[in-house]
């Protein structure tokens, strides 16, 4: 699998530098942002290469899931995971966020979603018409 790029949103900057360097382990770059308005910055400039995002649901400001409702009216096939303290109930997420999961999975849990998730997008763009 080729290297991919996450954009890491979270208000915590201890749960964005674990990303960081767990994610690396694993052979994922990341780009990481502190709340909802840094991430739609970071995304306007590089969505091209940014290949997942994973968001914190409760932020100040913006939440994951307003975050993940713009992210998607500029990508709609962007793969989102989103984590919360609180599990929120992704039926009321749908078609917005992709996964939700709750906060203290182990890394490799994470990893092997996004790698799902990522390997879904791909097959699907695949198969598109050109």
């Amino acid at each position: 699998m080729k290297s991919s790029l996450v954009l890491c949103v979270d208000d915590d900057y201890a749960i964005r530098d674990l990303y960081q360097s767990a994610l690396a382990t694993y052979g994922h770059s990341v780009l990481a942002a502190g709340n909802g308005h840094q991430a739609l910055q970071i995304f306007q400039n590089k969505h091209h290469d940014i290949d997942a995002a994973i968001l914190d649901y409760d932020m100040p400001g913006m939440n994951g899931f307003e975050l993940a409702v713009r992210l998607k009216s500029y990508a709609p096939h962007l793969p989102i995971l989103m984590i919360s303290g609180y599990y929120p109930d992704l039926d009321d997420m749908t078609p917005f966020v992709d996964i939700t999961i709750g906060k203290g999975v182990p890394i490799m849990s994470i990893v092997g979603y996004l790698r799902e998730l990522i390997d879904q997008r791909d097959n699907r763009q695949g198969a598109m018409p050109a």
